[in-house]
């Protein structure tokens, strides 16, 4: 009874293995889209561009956030698409587990190298929890790329940030064997506080509770877009809760 009662407590004590996100930023580029004023649709501008630098960029609002805390900064070589890679925690607080942000700053005239490295890592690529995509919808512009599941990888749970996204990238995931946890049905902003959003419910309840991450990312659009919950509900897809099936009893 006294090594069952240790054994229960040193478990207890143990802390959880981190969330670990792995998030493709490709940066706003004004030959594309309407990004802003200045640096704001600069394609390798970290400092300024409207996914990365600005007040609502990537880097800029989680390493401010509070409880968010930049462990690892490395900026690539010239010729790369990769312009930063940036690695973010937030603390666990009681009943969490610490999360983990991996994001890659990709170059907005580049998004299509960021764009193939996303679905490979939805398709199994990646060991990460939830895989992110936080910027322009490029399927809006361009056919798929010419990708197949992964034969022995395990696909990612994923959530895309992008306009109309259960439209566009909803089929091409589907074929990778990739489970969708959050799409979008409109146009919207891929801002940063929907990745603290994130960050914070799967902290609670894990990357794979698709309901409860749409309620998230339904109050934080509505808080910072200044929106009723209601019209920010119109831009978040209800997707599916997985299927439980009970095993039969052997006969």
């Amino acid at each position: 009874m006294v090594f069952t009662l240790g054994l229960i407590a040193l478990l207890a004590a143990t802390p959880a293995e981190p969330v670990e996100l792995e998030v493709f930023v490709p940066l706003c580029d004004g030959a594309q889209l309407d990004c802003g004023r200045r640096g704001a649709g600069d394609p390798r501008s970290l400092e300024a561009n409207l996914y990365w630098g600005a007040a609502f960029g990537a880097e800029r609002f989680l390493s401010r956030a509070p409880g968010f805390r930049v462990r690892s900064r490395r900026d690539g070589p010239p010729a790369s698409g990769v312009l930063r890679e940036l690695v973010i925690e937030r603390a666990a607080t009681k009943g969490e587990r610490l999360v983990r942000l991996s994001l890659r700053a990709y170059s907005g005239d580049r998004i299509d190298d960021a764009l193939e490295d996303f679905l490979r890592a939805a398709a199994g690529g990646s060991s990460a929890d939830l895989v992110v995509w936080a910027g322009h919808d490029r399927l809006m512009d361009r056919a798929p790329p010419e990708l197949r599941a992964l034969p022995g990888a395990t696909p990612r749970p994923v959530a895309v940030l992008a306009c109309m996204s259960e439209q566009y990238f909803g089929p091409v995931l589907q074929s990778l064997g990739a489970r969708p946890v959050v799409l979008t049905r409109t146009m919207m902003a891929p801002e940063a506080y929907l990745l603290e959003a994130l960050a914070a419910t799967v902290a609670r309840h894990g990357p794979t509770e698709a309901g409860l991450l749409r309620t998230a990312l339904v109050d934080a659009y509505a808080r910072y877009q200044r929106i009723t919950p209601r019209a920010a509900g119109t831009v978040f897809s209800r997707l599916p809760q997985p299927q439980v099936v009970a095993s039969q009893p052997k006969q």
